[in-house]
């Protein structure tokens, strides 16, 4: 973060969850997705302009937040089914279909059940009917939410830890910025704005721990730059409620992340059913390290609110309501993990997991992120994505389903993937 004359720069930092290194080629069909896009050059923006798609999900969304859809039914996905069904299409050299790469349209995991004796892992959730007309972006037809990818769910599958990702500025940015600001003291707000922003030049954005092609990777990123955005003011936000976390009284480094935010583990006494609970996200202030120590009461009141208002960030935003997809598929590799749930299931999930197995469809992420400059008395840096899912699922972080619960949601018909008519229990998200 550099700060020159009440200017505010925002630098950013970003760590997620998973491993491992690839170089990407752009494919022109993932150029743009969910409000941004990357240029010629692999360079982040803000789209200005929507398309007609992007218009018929935002009403959606509209109406989502105004009207909350009522209990969606849930859909019930068998792991070793879905691995049999893309390994035959892929020996086959054939696409998948829809149903398979978005996991037959979930908005959301809120259940895990094993079934040894069936030898079957089920992943359970709400789903919608959803358009693909943007193959990058799918989304609900009720609710406008971005569905569930099989991409996603594979990367997390080989990585269950942490992996990230920084958006470094030039080593000489300080410099070029007080050289701008005393050359152009005279000059205009937006002359000012535009010249610093040309002198810093864009970030470079690193990967690590992640392949650099996955889309795993381009979501915390995109996730990030809209939190800067958004922060900064360049963006209006979406919810009421959540203000701003600059302080005029006083300059001030900040830094803002998200992490995991999920309620205690519901389990079932035999190990067989979890339920995943709680908001998945909130975020988090500091200084200029993902530390606590130092924030600002201000920073501090404002995480708070928009950590209160995430749920309903996410309704609006769906760049954070694919980071929540991202976390509950990071949460469900780790559980299997953890847990060995593939072992106590009796199913092989190795081909799946292997990278000699399915190959996911390279997404770019891009190598710069345009420097977003705005006009304040405070100053803050913004940024960073902090997935780490391991305390999610750690025992400590479970509760007993000591009333059984899960047992009625946990008998299911048979079948691959197929939705339940019949009311689940309402606690939890």
């Amino acid at each position: 973060m550099t700060r020159v004359a009440g200017w505010l720069i925002v630098l950013g930092l970003c760590v997620v969850a998973a491993s491992s290194r690839a170089q990407v080629i752009l494919p022109p069909v993932f150029q743009t997705a969910n409000g941004v896009y990357i240029d010629a050059d692999s360079t982040l923006h803000q789209r200005q302009t929507d398309t007609a798609n992007d218009l018929a999900a935002k009403r959606l969304r509209a109406k989502a937040l105004a009207h909350p859809p009522a209990d969606q039914d849930l859909t019930y996905v068998s792991l070793p089914r879905l691995l049999e069904q893309v390994k035959t299409l892929v020996e086959q050299k054939k696409e998948l279909p829809p149903d398979v790469r978005y996991l037959s349209g979930l908005t959301r995991i809120r259940y895990v059940f094993v079934y040894p004796e069936e030898h079957d892992l089920i992943i359970a959730g709400p789903s919608e009917a959803y358009d693909a007309t943007t193959p990058s972006q799918p989304f609900g037809k009720v609710t406008g939410r971005p569905v569930m990818h099989l991409d996603d769910l594979v990367t997390a599958l080989r990585n269950p830890q942490a992996f990230g990702c920084s958006l470094d500025p030039h080593p000489d940015s300080l410099n070029r910025s007080n050289a701008v600001m005393k050359e152009l003291a005279k000059a205009t707000r937006a002359e000012r704005m535009k010249a610093l922003k040309e002198a810093m030049g864009p970030q470079q954005v690193r990967l690590w721990g992640t392949p650099r092609d996955s889309r795993l990777a381009f979501i915390t990123i995109a996730a990030d730059y809209k939190l800067k955005r958004l922060i900064l003011g360049l963006d209006p936000m979406p919810v009421a409620g959540v203000g701003s976390p600059v302080d005029n009284t006083r300059a001030a480094a900040n830094r803002f992340w998200f992490e995991v935010n999920y309620a205690p583990l519901l389990v079932s006494p035999a190990g067989d059913a979890f339920e995943l609970r709680g908001p998945r996200l909130l975020i988090k202030p500091g200084t200029f390290s993902t530390d606590t120590h130092g924030a600002t009461e201000s920073s501090k009141a404002f995480a708070r609110r928009f950590t209160a208002k995430i749920d309903e960030l996410s309704v609006v935003q769906p760049l954070f309501a694919d980071l929540q997809n991202v976390a509950d598929l990071c949460v469900v590799a780790s559980l299997i993990h953890r847990d060995r749930l593939d072992r106590k299931a009796g199913v092989d999930l190795s081909w799946l997991a292997s990278e000699e197995g399915y190959k996911p469809k390279p997404v770019p992420t891009p190598k710069t992120a345009e420097t977003l400059v705005n006009y304040t008395n405070g100053s803050l840096v913004a940024g960073g994505v902090t997935l780490d899912t391991s305390n999610v699922v750690a025992p400590d972080h479970r509760e007993k389903d000591s009333k059984g619960a899960l047992a009625k949601v946990r008998a299911r018909p048979t079948g691959g993937a197929w939705t339940r008519t019949d009311d689940a229990p309402s606690h939890g998200k």
